[in-house]
């Protein structure tokens, strides 16, 4: 990576980038705190009339298929096909594309037309969405599915062929370039699965990064980011309630000393 984690943080907030989300309204407040909370300005318009005008003057584009409804998914349509007329990066989130055919169909359709630089989701979804599963029950993704041997190999070549970089969620973050490069983040901590919406901060987060730099050290970033923040933020919580909070503060607070020193990244050295 060109850049490291800190300084992308230190342009973020120096920067302010716009960052245009269409997320679900299970996660929007949250989604928009932590945008600001790491330095950016969010705005979270949807309706079909005006996002394509709003994505054109943003830095970056987050869409997210979690809570679908029909003016949502027009409009994530409206908003990639401006983004990629205007050369605004785009993430997409493939919330529940292993439990709904609509949602997988929809995916699909998305990396064909849109092309986004960024694909995220936990790791079943992925695969999922990639072939290479079938099926999954609700958004969680199956334990039985881990970052090693084959599965490594399919994110690979779905990275290779998409031309785009992936970013699993779990237990241990993944993040895979086109070019073959790997990276496994192990920050985080197992309360922030019991607190819904930490997949789609994950996912402007991202978009965040992506606004000040390239495609690979965004997602490394927001993974490494986040899961640091939700350490420190289980240190002092009590429980789902007050981890949101202390999430949010400790976004606000992380210097990029502390982000470059902390962040538990590596290439993955099996598979």
């Amino acid at each position: 990576m060109s850049k490291s984690l800190g300084a992308l943080l230190e342009a973020l907030r120096s920067r302010q980038p716009l960052i245009h989300c269409i997320t679900n309204p299970i996660s929007i407040n949250d989604c928009a705190n932590l945008i600001l909370a790491a330095g950016g300005r969010p705005i979270m318009a949807e309706h079909p009339k005006e996002v394509a005008e709003i994505t054109a003057t943003a830095a970056a584009l987050a869409v997210n298929l979690g809570n679908v409804t029909d003016a949502r998914l027009e409009s994530m349509v409206l908003a990639g096909q401006a983004a990629r007329a205007v050369g605004v990066p785009v993430v997409l989130d493939c919330v529940g594309v292993g439990c709904s055919s609509l949602r997988r169909r929809y995916a699909q359709d998305y990396l064909a037309k849109i092309q986004p630089q960024v694909v995220k989701g936990n790791l079943s979804e992925l695969l999922c969405l990639w072939g290479s599963r079938q099926g999954m029950s609700g958004v969680d993704a199956d334990g039985r599915d881990r970052l090693e041997g084959e599965t490594l190999s399919a994110l690979r070549e779905f990275s290779r062929r998409q031309g785009a970089v992936l970013l699993a969620s779990g237990p241990v973050d993944g993040v895979f370039a086109p070019d073959g490069r790997r990276w496994e983040i192990r920050n985080g901590h197992s309360m922030m699965s019991r607190l819904t919406g930490t997949g789609c901060m994950l996912n402007v987060l991202t978009a965040a990064f992506l606004a000040v730099g390239e495609p690979e050290e965004a997602a490394v970033s927001a993974a490494a980011m986040l899961g640091l923040c939700g350490e420190r933020a289980a240190r002092e919580a009590r429980g789902p309630g007050s981890l949101r909070a202390a999430l949010l503060d400790a976004a606000y607070t992380l210097t990029p000393g502390e982000l470059d020193n902390e962040a538990a990244v590596r290439p993955f050295e099996k598979g």
